[in-house]
């Protein structure tokens, strides 16, 4: 008890004394169960409308948690919280016997008990359980926080998120609204044919995306393992399989930076579709999204912090040299001369750009300059070959690929490609990639010559898709932070 204040410790020990109190006044005390309950979401739903100072002579039995009190002489109300709502207890001492109104008096904020009472309305109009009977299920030894004063401050809440749920109902709402979306993923991805599998959290290579890994070491077969970046090179390898749509929903892990929309764990879900290309993955994940909107009743038209956007169908496609040759005001083709263009971007341009090739130079300019500005969903495609080494280059456009990342209030949503199936092509690609790790580069992709040797088995034409969920539930709950959509954040010690 060493992070209690003193006052906090003594608050602790008198409540810790109660539990005593409570086994010795009722033999119902802490039981291992609790049943035959309402939810007070449903109380609310059939009686909001009677009338004020009436009684309903329904009983019930709820269960939840006590928070703040209010005495006015006989008459005490509590405020009375369940899983589903919240509403008001109203505790006439001159009617309860004397072995229940001990028990009530020695109940805390916080305290988990089950309530038997009478459904009536006050003569003020509020909602009331009228308590006839109770009992103690579980102590709360702890204060809990004043909604708005004692857990305003956001590492506090991140940190002990538990109590974070308890007083702020919008930080429950937003857990809640996740799974529902995820649900809807699931189920969207299901009609469509898709089958859900499941692919290793550990890998002996970091694969499928360009970022830091992290490490870890697996003592029985003696090597170094990696948290996986990706389901990617998995999930293909399900395709090659014979399987011929595939999806999966689950953790991802890059050692990377945190801020407003990253995180180093996240959660995507990722989709493989044999036989189909890039343009039937935008369909698709398109088609997903509105209908998850749909579902929800979330209007097309939705406000995310103070900007708008219009998700209604269908959603822009923007090649990348196009926008950044319209940005620019000069035509960037993938066989520009990159000296020239570098010099006719001079004057525009708040630093000296880095890449060393067109390709790279567009997408230099694209994420530094155009991506945070993208409001409306938009697909912005032909990606160039240098930043997408699984996908597919063009037929119709010599340097760049059949692949596409979504845009929505200046934040990635998605990325998808047709997939490189060329085994050869492939193995380049992922040598040029070793290349630059060896140099230093940390993001690089290593080479799996265990996947190569897959391709060299025959990948069909491929459709992929890996889509962030968190991001995507920001929008929907208009939460400005990805730490909001997640459970339990990670956070540096305090110590």
């Amino acid at each position: 008890m060493s992070n209690f204040s003193k006052s906090e410790k003594e608050i602790f020990e008198l409540r810790k004394q109660k539990i005593s109190f409570f086994n010795e006044v009722s033999s119902k005390s802490f039981p291992t169960s609790y049943e035959g309950t309402v939810d007070i979401q449903d109380i609310v739903l059939k009686h909001q409308d009677i009338e004020p100072g009436k009684h309903t002579g329904i009983d019930v039995f709820i269960k939840g948690r006590i928070l703040q009190g209010r005495s006015f002489g006989k008459l005490s109300f509590y405020d009375f919280l369940d899983n589903t709502g919240k509403t008001q207890l109203l505790v006439d001492k001159s009617n309860m016997n004397r072995k229940q109104l001990s028990l009530f008096e020695n109940y805390d904020s916080g305290d988990i008990v089950g309530i038997f009472g009478e459904i009536m309305k006050t003569k003020k109009g509020e909602l009331s359980i009228k308590v006839k009977s109770s009992n103690i299920l579980s102590k709360s030894l702890r204060t809990l926080p004043e909604k708005w004063h004692g857990l305003k401050d956001k590492e506090t809440r991140f940190r002990q998120r538990y109590l974070d749920f308890i007083v702020n109902p919008d930080s429950k709402r937003t857990i809640e609204m996740r799974s529902k979306i995820i649900n809807l993923i699931r189920k969207f991805m299901e009609s469509q044919g898709f089958i859900e599998v499941e692919t290793p959290v550990l890998q002996p290579k970091a694969g499928g995306a360009l970022a830091k890994p992290f490490t870890t070491h697996h003592n029985a077969l003696g090597l170094d393992m990696y948290l996986r970046i990706a389901p990617e090179l998995y999930l293909k390898r399900l395709i090659v399989g014979g399987f011929e749509k595939v999806f999966e929903v689950g953790k991802v892990f890059r050692n990377e930076g945190i801020d407003q929309t990253h995180l180093p764990e996240f959660t995507m879900m990722e989709s493989y579709e044999a036989y189909v290309d890039v343009n039937t993955v935008m369909d698709m994940v398109e088609n997903m999204c509105l209908h998850i909107f749909d579902e929800l009743g979330i209007e097309k038209n939705i406000k995310f912090m103070d900007t708008e956007a219009n998700f209604s169908g269908p959603w822009e496609r923007a090649s990348m040299y196009e926008l950044v040759s319209k940005k620019f005001k000069i035509e960037i083709k993938h066989d520009s001369d990159i000296k020239k263009i570098k010099s006719s971007l001079k004057n525009q341009l708040d630093s000296k750009p880095e890449a060393e090739s067109i390709g790279l130079l567009v997408n230099e300019l694209f994420e530094k300059y155009i991506e945070d500005d993208i409001n409306n969903p938009t697909f912005v495609t032909d990606y160039p070959v240098e930043v997408s080494p699984f996908a597919r280059e063009s037929k119709k456009k010599p340097g760049v690929t059949e692949r596409f990342e979504l845009f929505a209030f200046g934040s990635e949503l998605a990325n998808g490609f047709s997939e490189l199936i060329d085994s050869e092509e492939q193995e380049n690609r992922l040598k040029i990639q070793a290349q630059k790790k060896s140099k230093g580069d940390e993001e690089a992709h290593v080479e799996d010559q265990d996947y190569v040797e897959a391709l060299q088995y025959g990948l069909p034409p491929t459709g992929g898709l890996g889509f962030g969920i968190d991001r995507f539930v920001m929008i929907l709950t208009n939460n400005p932070s990805i730490r909001e959509v997640t459970a339990f954040p990670h956070l540096k010690p305090e110590n």
